[in-house]
């Protein structure tokens, strides 16, 4: 089993050591600057202040877009199996 990995983040000019399973730091590096740039993003609109609001938006935002891609995703499981389905009927 791999040792856990260390990773060194920065959101919002603040750094972070995180430990992430070998092999992910790449998309934990990724899901750190998103954040980041999901945190820059609230804080230019001046209309949040204090980071723990700011960080409550955020992750109120990614969340929302989370659900919209896994209903994205849905819908596009059953055009396949739609699809699927007409091929086998045309084929038979």
């Amino acid at each position: 089993m791999s040792k856990p990995q260390a990773v060194q983040v920065s959101i919002l000019e603040q750094h972070y050591t995180l430990t992430c399973p070998a092999g992910k730091e790449a998309a934990l590096k990724q899901a750190a600057t998103n954040l980041d740039l999901k945190l820059r993003d609230i804080k230019a609109s001046g209309r949040v202040m204090g980071l723990e609001r700011m960080a409550v938006m955020a992750a109120l935002n990614m969340s929302a877009e989370l659900l919209d891609c896994k209903a994205q995703l849905q819908t596009l499981e059953i055009a396949m199996q739609q699809l699927d389905q007409r091929l086998i009927a045309a084929l038979d």
